[in-house]
Parts: structure tokens; sequence; C-alpha cells
């Protein structure tokens, strides 16, 4: 069975303005920059030795935190990890109300955001069997892969919580997945 350490990218700027980061890369704050040193040190308890990352700074800067403290992994990019497109709202504050649920203009589909996961997943699956492994990655697609490999209906992914900036979750990968 293969582990995954699914971990959220620190704390940004933006993200304290509540600012809609969507695919734009974020800076990280003094605040994520610390939290990703200590979530670090909290992965070195597990053996891995491969880090997928999110190719936006905010990601790839915490994995390179993981890495830190564990040198003997790799690090691989991988743009499936990106968060999702939110359209026109990317780089502005988020609307209120605003739900998870909601559609704006040229914002990625939860379909979408579900495929790419489970087409990311099923090559984990193949590639890496009965390893654990490193996700960094940003807090909508967690949620998403999370429901896919808990095999919950897809619609239900905006019941999952948030997790919180430089913070990581352990799961395994089923043979079983629902794909959307």
């Amino acid at each position: 069975m293969t582990r995954l350490i699914i971990a959220r990218h620190g704390e940004t700027i933006e993200n304290g303005l509540n600012i809609c980061q969507g695919q734009k890369h974020g800076t990280l704050s003094e605040k994520g920059i610390k939290e990703n040193e200590n979530l670090g040190v909290q992965l070195k308890q597990f053996s891995f030795q491969t880090i997928y990352s999110s190719p936006l700074n905010r990601a790839l800067q915490t994995a390179q935190a993981i890495h830190k403290h564990n040198n003997s992994s790799r690090i691989i990019t991988d743009e499936r990890l990106m968060e999702r497109n939110l359209g026109v709202l990317q780089g502005k504050v988020y609307p209120q109300p605003y739900f998870e649920t909601d559609i704006y203009e040229d914002m990625e589909t939860i379909e979408s955001v579900a495929e790419r996961s489970a087409a990311f997943l099923d090559e984990i699956r193949q590639n890496h069997n009965n390893e654990t492994i490193v996700l960094v990655s940003h807090g909508y697609i967690i949620k998403v892969m999370l429901a896919l490999l808990r095999n919950l209906p897809l619609a239900e992914f905006s019941k999952i919580k948030l997790m919180n900036n430089s913070s990581y979750t352990t799961e395994s990968l089923n043979q079983i997945m629902q794909k959307g």
C-alpha cells in the first residue's frame, strides 16, 4: 500500500489579506516560512524518497523546506498539483459571501480538478507501489484529492475541512478510487 503525506503550502501574505490566489504564485509570509521549517522537522519522522510539489512558488518553497530536513529525497514538480484556477477572481479579494462550490467566469470546474487529481493519483499508484510519498499542494485541490482517496461523492468535497497552512495528513492510496 502506498502511503501519501499530503501537505498544504505555508501561509502567504495573500492568505492573510483574503486574496484569491488560485494559480498565481503568492508570497510566503514570515509566519509561513517559520511554519514550513516546523513542518520539515515534523516530517523527519517519515521515511520517503520523493516529494511531489505544485510548481507554484508557495508550494515549491514548502517542498524545499521539507527537503531541507530529508535531503536524500528528490523534489518533482507537477502541474496537476496546482491550485484550482479561480478565473476572474485570481488576485482579487474573495467576494462575500463566497462558497467553494460557486462558479465564476473562467473558473476551473470541480470535475476538471477531480479529473487531473485522479490522473495524478493513478500515476503515483503505478510508479510508487508500497512507498511513502509527500505531496505538497493547495487547500482546494487537497480537499478534492481527499474526497477521491476516501471514495466520497465528489459533491461532498466541500464538507472536508480545509487544512491549515503548513500542516499535513496521511492517507493510503487505495486500489479502488472514485473518478469524479
